[in-house]
């Protein structure tokens, strides 16, 4: 009897509440893992192929170009994050070590890289504001604070997302998984009995 059905026994031993104990088993399910994997990677390629194709051809020397470009980019930082906590999901419950290392690492850059841009922005914003005339100023603020809160904002939440990333353990889930083993097999507490 593979099949876990919600008693006592088994929903006190498992590791994992009953809702997900179905999902758990992922691990056994390669096309499901494809799906997973590819939406992953859709989440974060994606969105940078737009705003590449916004602010094509670059410009670096080009401070209003550069200003616009921080603008773009800071408007997608959220799908390629969500693609990452995907894999970042996926690498613990396929206790993949690799993988989680493979996204903390990503997400250290995305975070070094945004703190260096944010830095960058400023400088720009600041440049920019002596020549905006008044007419446009209104929009330059809002736009400016805006690029500036974002900015901020993923770079502490793609630090957190590496900082989960790197402390996986050197088991994985293995002790999960004796768990989910031994409540499959009833030996899990038993409730009620004399």
């Amino acid at each position: 009897s593979g099949a876990l059905t919600p008693t006592s026994s088994n929903i006190r031993s498992s590791p994992l509440p009953i809702f997900m104990i179905d999902y758990y088993r992922i691990e056994d399910d390669a096309p499901a893992r494809r799906v997973l994997y590819s939406s992953a990677l859709l989440l974060i390629a994606i969105p940078f192929i737009q705003a590449i194709s916004q602010i094509w051809p670059l410009q670096l020397s080009n401070i209003q170009w550069r200003f616009g470009a921080a603008n773009a980019l800071s408007s997608i930082l959220l799908l390629p994050f969500l693609g990452l906590a995907l894999l970042l999901v996926m690498a613990r419950v396929m206790a993949s070590r690799i993988l989680s290392l493979t996204v903390g690492t990503i997400a250290a850059v995305f975070s070094l890289g945004l703190s260096a841009s944010a830095l960058l922005f400023i400088l720009d914003g600041l440049q920019l504001k002596a020549i905006v005339n008044s007419a446009q100023m209104s929009a330059f603020q809002t736009a400016f604070a805006r690029v500036g809160v974002v900015t901020v904002l993923f770079v502490i939440v793609f630090a957190l997302l590496a900082l989960a990333a790197l402390k996986v353990p050197k088991n994985g889930l293995a002790p999960a998984k004796k768990g989910v083993k031994q409540a499959e097999e009833g030996l899990g507490l038993i409730v009620g009995r004399a």
